[in-house]
């Protein structure tokens, strides 16, 4: 029954995180993803080359993530949803790892104490505070590089049969993947050295190790290096003269995972990294302790000619890896997380620590510094290291589970507010979806290129990426975009109304200045999915230069259809003067009916005057 239990809380956060991205997930490509689409033309075309995955994308060298997100576009006809899946999986991969090292540490897995950083761990990883990362089929780079860390650390560390220089080839590998899949990920090199110097060997053994993965880390900057261009350089000149901008950044960026609040954030970060650098220097100390005293009792072994145990099995007992090293991972991932919160830092702290809050993406490698202090609490509490009375020991133990719990009660507060930012935006995305759908008949306007209203921006900013992108997938066949649409003027059926534009004056006569509201209801007539955007035209033309969301609230409009899947049915819209000529121009408004694949006009139709000033 305990064990039913145990795998039933495992589970949770898993399910829950697959439940989100069910609901919350759009299949459209958005931002970074437009600029795939000239790779994917290559591929198809046959003439890719290796250049073409080796380019910089936004900085880095993204050379493995191209090549997944490639097979996932070509086996999926570029379905977005399968690259979600795949971060769920590397999370999951991840997660595994993790168990895997800390079941190294006890001699009984169920202990209750171990079971509790494990499940929080669990929480942690799976967390909705991710939520950008997991509903954004592009940032599966971040959790691949992720995977590629802690199993390089478990390379190294693990207790099989494996010789110690093949354990160091695996993890070596593991790296160079890291490294060509972020920035971040050349980091991976350094945070992984304590495991490197902790391998089992003499003295000259370890130097020598250190020595060649700090050459092979060296090799890979230089390969990384090769026709470095960046587009955007951070200048750290800049960044020095503004200490505490950058400290703000910093710590903000190791406690948005639990507070995503200024001011707030910056200080539970202080006291995650407080927490780490105690636990870097009390098992450091005990790690450093040890392993003279071994080189020591080696030195001795051999000074009286006592026979040398294999080093392939030098570390096959798992109270010798308790003993010495069971912290070790723990640290290492831990520094993998600093280093890389402090290359984010050095990057993005021009923008305010605001920008570290608001951007859930980056906390996909900060969790990893939460995780670590996570572990090594419960190894501090167990008394490992250390002698303790029973009374203390028992404090330790409350003191570490009042905190599990008020770290799993701030999760949860976390997971709602992600679920809320979640819902409010996914009209928008769904809105995009349409908008990418249509966009044969979305005008080139100042609207759908600059508004911050437009459908067309929810796919990216650079909105003529997008339109290029739409052709390059279109030629493909991967989407099937809206042709030969019939626009259909009446109807019998009713699909709403535009009302009538509202301007400061109350005048259909506007200055060239003025702003034009436009408003009124939408609906599709015994359709069960409703419309997300209308599309605005003037005049005779079967295009369009403006969209409005239908998202607003229409409780007279429910009661009066008799149904409350026209709850929203609500539109409203801010035209600039830019968007209608310098004349007389009659506005009207249409809804997509994808199942006829036709425009239906709404009832009603304004004339507006724009005059200049």
């Amino acid at each position: 029954m305990k064990k039913i239990i145990l795998f039933t809380l495992y589970l949770i956060p898993v399910v829950l995180l697959i439940g989100f991205v069910a609901n919350f997930s759009v299949n459209v490509p958005v931002d970074d993803e437009w600029r795939l689409a000239g790779l994917f033309q290559k591929i198809a075309a046959g003439n890719v080359t290796f250049n073409d995955f080796w380019g910089l994308h936004s900085n880095h060298r993204i050379l493995f993530p191209k090549i997944i997100i490639a097979e996932l576009a070509f086996a999926s006809r570029w379905n977005i949803n399968y690259q979600l899946c795949v971060s769920i999986g590397l999370a999951g991969i991840t997660f595994i790892a993790m168990y895997k090292l800390s079941s190294m540490q006890v001699k009984n897995v169920a202990d209750d104490l171990w079971h509790l950083a494990n499940i929080l761990t669990c929480i942690l990883l799976f967390s909705l505070v991710q939520h950008e990362n997991w509903l954004w089929g592009f940032q599966l780079a971040w959790f691949f590089v992720n995977l590629c860390f802690v199993a390089a650390v478990y390379a190294l560390v693990s207790h099989h049969k494996l010789l110690p220089n093949i354990r160091i080839s695996i993890a070596a590998v593991f790296c160079f993947f890291a490294s060509f899949s972020l920035a971040q990920g050349l980091l991976s090199w350094l945070a992984a050295i304590p495991a490197v110097v902790a391998l089992e060997g003499n003295a000259a053994q370890k130097r020598k190790r250190a020595i060649a993965w700090m050459l092979l880390f060296v090799a890979t900057c230089a390969v990384y290096s090769i026709d470095y261009h960046p587009s955007r350089k951070a200048s750290i000149i800049s960044l020095l003269n503004q200490p505490f901008v950058v400290i703000d950044y910093f710590l903000s960026l190791l406690g948005s995972p639990i507070v995503r609040s200024p001011g707030i954030s910056a200080l539970v970060g202080l006291l995650i990294f407080a927490s780490f650098v105690f636990f870097v220097v009390y098992f450091g100390q005990k790690i450093v302790s040890r392993s003279v005293a071994s080189s020591v009792s080696a030195n001795s072994e051999k000074q009286f000619q006592v026979p040398a145990i294999p080093s392939s099995l030098a570390m096959t007992d798992r109270n010798d890896i308790g003993e010495n090293y069971e912290a070790l991972p723990w640290l290492s991932i831990g520094f993998f997380s600093v280093l890389s919160a402090l290359f984010i830092t050095a990057g993005r702290a021009e923008f305010g620590a605001i920008q570290a809050l608001e951007s859930s993406r980056y906390t996909t490698n900060s969790i990893l510094l939460l995780i670590a202090v996570v572990q090594l609490g419960q190894l501090f509490v167990r008394g490992n290291y250390q002698e303790t009375k029973a009374t203390l020991k028992r404090n330790y133990k409350f003191i570490y589970r009042v905190v599990a719990g008020l770290l799993i009660a701030t999760i949860i507060v976390n997971s709602q507010q992600a679920i809320a930012q979640s819902r409010s935006a996914l009209i928008y995305k769904q809105g995009a979806q349409d908008c990418l759908q249509l966009i044969n008949y979305l005008e080139p306007s100042n609207f759908f290129d600059n508004s911050p209203e437009s459908c067309l921006r929810v796919l990216s900013k650079k909105t003529w990426l997008v339109r290029e992108g739409a052709a390059i997938i279109d030629k493909i066949g991967w989407i099937k975009f809206a042709k030969n649409v019939e626009f259909i003027s009446n109807t019998k059926k009713v699909y709403g109304y535009l009302d009538k534009p509202q301007t400061s004056d109350k005048s259909l006569t506007v200055k060239q200045n003025d702003a034009v509201k436009a408003a009124g209801w939408a609906v599709l007539p015994e359709k069960l999915q409703q419309p997300n955007i209308v599309l605005l035209s003037v005049g005779d033309k079967k295009s369009f230069f403006a969209n409005a969301y239908v998202n607003l609230d229409s409780p007279d409009i429910a009661k009066s259809l008799k149904s409350e899947l026209y709850n929203n049915a609500r539109w409203a819209v801010d035209l600039s003067d830019n968007n209608l000529s310098i004349a007389q121009t009659e506005i009207k408004a249409w809804v997509y009916n994808p199942v006829d694949n036709q425009f239906v006009k709404l009832k009603g139709e304004e004339q507006v005057r724009v005059e200049e000033l």
